[in-house]
């Protein structure tokens, strides 16, 4: 039995980033980089890490690495567009941020550009919960969201900002789920974050692309106007001119934006699955994390879609546009066509008329030669036979002349049958 030669690697695919343990209490800081051009490869450094704390490091071109290491976990995932880094440490908020327990200036050295940065305290069950007080001087505000998850096993708060020293803060408390379940929690919490993130990298360039787009509705509708009024062949030209240099626009637009809307759709997708995934209940007088995003996450990403949209039916209109302009084109060039045919019909009647007449007089012409060189011919025998030549001349005249054109005629009937031929 032979196996497919992708099987391991398709089935691996299904356990490919496999989810940490979390007990509280702990501290987890969540990073997540954007990588360009000409950026290092975030696993050579993972590598260097491991090698550092004496741990197993990560093989040749892995997609994810986790280890044990002395007072926690980190972990490594690539995606397609950034990577993410996740440290646990275990331990309360004394013991300062997860990151102490990393060697100093390791996290500085990571490629890429920082998008996102979370620092979550993981509360334990024995520990109080705390009161809307100190929700507001552990944030800082009162503009929090919070929910209830996992079938209310965990509480979760948060802001969604970004603090002073760069990092968003998130509140977890757990209220008796096992370590992968608690684990579980706060990977969807941060993959909201991160998703959320990765979205939002098309809302610049959305608001980027809407002047132009507003310039090329203006040039089209300028056009479609300037449609109506065009009499003119070079008229005609210059639209559809004008028509080809806004199509041409458009796809440039399109094809600078295309990849990055398509990815905004997609991690938006997963943004909403990952906050259905937590089953939030409400908690206090906060609104639900889902209620939160909705009224913030959603129109950002409803302007990407219509941006989206509005390329797309902007090169749908420059396209029908230019369907319509060229169909106009084709039926004036059809009618110069038949103008043509017309002419060259009435020259080619001209040119048999002419051809007619040339031929009669060919047939004179020829007839005449023949009755002068018979003239002679007659005029030579008529000295020895004793013929009268002028009669036999005269009446050689009609015999002549008839079989000059009927020569003529079986002639032309020749060449008109090899050319139907």
């Amino acid at each position: 039995m032979r196996d497919h030669e992708l099987r391991s690697v398709l089935n691996d695919e299904l356990h490919g980033r496999p989810g940490l343990p979390v007990t509280a209490p702990s501290r987890i800081t969540h990073l997540a980089f954007t990588l360009s051009e000409g950026d290092g490869d975030p696993l050579t450094h993972v590598r260097l890490l491991c090698d550092a704390l004496g741990v197993k490091p990560p093989p040749p071109g892995a997609a994810h690495h986790s280890a044990e290491i002395a007072g926690g976990q980190i972990k490594y995932e690539r995606h397609g567009e950034f990577y993410r880094i996740s440290v646990v440490a275990e331990g309360g908020p004394e013991k300062g941020e997860a990151l102490a327990i990393l060697p100093v200036g390791w996290v500085e050295g990571l490629p890429g550009d920082r998008l996102v940065g979370i620092h979550t305290r993981i509360m334990a069950k024995q520990e109080p919960s705390p009161e809307t007080a100190d929700l507001i001087a552990m944030f800082g505000h009162e503009d929090l969201a919070g929910s209830r998850v996992s079938s209310g096993l965990a509480t979760v708060w948060t802001d969604f900002r970004i603090g002073p020293d760069g990092y968003t803060r998130m509140l977890v408390q757990d209220h008796g789920l096992s370590p992968f379940r608690l684990g579980r929690v706060v990977r969807r919490i941060h993959e909201i974050e991160t998703y959320r993130m990765m979205a939002l990298l098309a809302l610049p360039l959305a608001r980027k692309v809407q002047p132009e787009l507003a310039v090329l509705e203006r040039a089209l509708s300028k056009v479609t106007a300037d449609m109506l009024s065009a009499q003119e062949s070079h008229e005609d030209a210059e639209l559809l001119t004008a028509l080809s240099r806004i199509a041409r626009d458009v796809e440039e637009i399109s094809s600078r934006t295309s990849y990055r809307f398509s990815a905004a759709r997609a991690y938006a997708a997963l943004v909403d699955k990952r906050i259905a995934e937590l089953g939030e209940e409400k908690v206090m007088s906060f609104q639900r994390i889902g209620v939160f995003l909705d009224r913030r996450f959603t129109p950002a990403m409803a302007t990407c879609l219509a941006v989206s949209d509005r390329i797309k039916s902007l090169a749908e209109r420059s396209e029908r546009a230019s369907n319509l302009l060229r169909t106009r084109v084709d039926i004036a060039l059809e009618a110069q066509n038949q103008q043509v045919l017309r002419s060259m019909e009435k020259r080619s009647h001209q040119q048999l008329r002419l051809q007619e007449t040339v031929e009669g007089l060919s047939v004179v012409a020829i007839s005449y030669y023949l009755i002068g060189i018979l003239g002679k011919l007659f005029d030579g025998f008529g000295d020895y036979a004793h013929v009268e030549t002028k009669l036999v001349s005269v009446l050689s005249i009609p015999v002549v002349v008839f079989l000059v054109w009927y020569g003529i005629r079986r002639l032309r009937k020749r060449i008109l049958s090899s050319e139907k031929e």
